[in-house]
């Protein structure tokens, strides 16, 4: 039984994708069923289930309300395993009263930082206390997990310090991508220069810093095509596109709405280079790795970033030290290496070979399978042992 916040198609954010892979791969290999907020047809063999799980920071208020009727599905579904993904706390305290209600392992993935996501030290008395019970709602509950399933190596080591947990009991299984499906890249007209993919919410990004990168850019190189696909909220985007205009970048960026991960492959391969960005010493994210950069090197595109190599070392890992991308936080540094590489062909061609095969040792099948062979099977075995 897998809980799932809104991140699950019909979402198509990175999370949802991902949750989504797992759903799909482990329904051929067990049953699995899905407790998510949304509703929309199982694309694999599992079974889907819509539930008004609690996501927002108030709906915990419901909670007396809404849990009895959670159980009784679970109860149903006779689950010999509860999974749930953080963040969102308020899932993972709901699939720890599941597991101890029905007696059953729980299983918790964490794709970021819980001790860094919801800080106790920033904002208002208010934020800072709700924060502060976020906090001790994840520890306490991953704590009781009987395995975590962190996405780098770099959070590993900082939830075993953290928790405090076993090391033999916490796994890296990569983000990773569908790397058959994004083959279809590989044979699209090139159009634009560089694609960014993926949600802009002022969390992680400086749109700022990104626009003054695609000025110098432009100036370097002035047929320069930006492709966004992208949700982008309202204050955010209207920001982004006084930016351009003042700018004068108007005929150099394309905005696209999002589209499904089936449409995404072909969207990529238009583009030569496959761009990123992270503000600078953003804490949550120094362990982490963007979903797209995997995408991107499935597709065959070489990775730029804007972001500091230094402090992003699990984005410098894949992509400098495979020597498949460019980082940098300067966006006039940047900016001329990205330039020169546009300007040079052969080199950019080999880069992108590169970028394929790397790509390809990410792929999320062989990830998802090796989670459950890995993770998975064990729990269930030891759980029957001692049944």
């Amino acid at each position: 039984m897998l809980v799932s916040k809104g991140h699950f198609p019909p979402d198509r954010r990175a999370a949802a994708t991902r949750l989504h892979s797992r759903a799909k791969y482990w329904g051929r290999l067990t049953t699995v069923s899905v407790v998510s907020p949304e509703y929309s047809p199982p694309e694999g063999d599992y079974r889907r289930i819509q539930f008004p799980l609690i996501r927002w920071r108030l709906d915990f208020l419901r909670l007396p309300y809404l849990f009895p009727r959670l159980l009784r599905i679970a109860r149903r579904l006779d689950p010999d395993i509860i999974y749930v993904s953080y963040p969102i706390a308020w899932q993972l305290l709901e699939g720890y009263l599941l597991a101890f209600r029905l007696r059953c392992p729980l299983v918790v993935s964490i794709a970021d930082f819980p001790s860094m996501s919801n800080s106790v030290t920033k904002g208002s008395l208010k934020r800072r206390i709700f924060n502060a019970l976020i906090q001790f709602i994840t520890y306490h509950v991953s704590r009781k997990a009987s395995r975590i399933v962190a996405v780098t190596d770099y959070l590993r080591q900082d939830l075993i310090k953290t928790l405090d947990y076993p090391p033999e009991k916490i796994f890296v299984i990569r983000n990773g991508s569908e790397v058959e499906l994004f083959a279809k890249a590989l044979k699209v007209k090139k159009e634009f220069d560089l694609v960014y993919s993926g949600v802009i919410d002022g969390y992680g990004r400086d749109p700022n810093a990104m626009l003054l990168y695609f000025r110098y850019l432009a100036d370097l190189y002035p047929s320069l095509k930006i492709l966004f696909i992208s949700y982008i909220i309202p204050s955010i985007k209207n920001e982004i596109l006084r930016g351009i205009q003042e700018r004068n970048l108007n005929d150099n960026v394309i905005f696209e709405d999002m589209v499904s991960p089936e449409e995404l492959p072909e969207y990529l391969g238009r583009s030569r280079l496959g761009f990123n960005s992270f503000i600078p010493k953003r804490t949550s994210c120094i362990g982490a790795v963007g979903a797209k950069e995997y995408e991107y090197l499935a597709a065959g595109l070489p990775v730029v970033g804007l972001m500091d190599p230094d402090f992003y070392i699990e984005s410098k890992r894949l992509t400098v030290d495979n020597k498949v991308g460019i980082l940098h936080q300067d966006p006039k540094r940047l900016a001329e290496e990205t330039a020169a590489l546009l300007k040079n062909p052969s080199r950019l061609r080999r880069m992108s070979r590169k970028a394929r095969a790397v790509g390809e040792r990410f792929d999320r099948r062989q990830q998802v399978e090796e989670c459950f062979y890995k993770v998975i099977l064990p729990v269930y075995r030891a759980c029957n042992l001692k049944g």
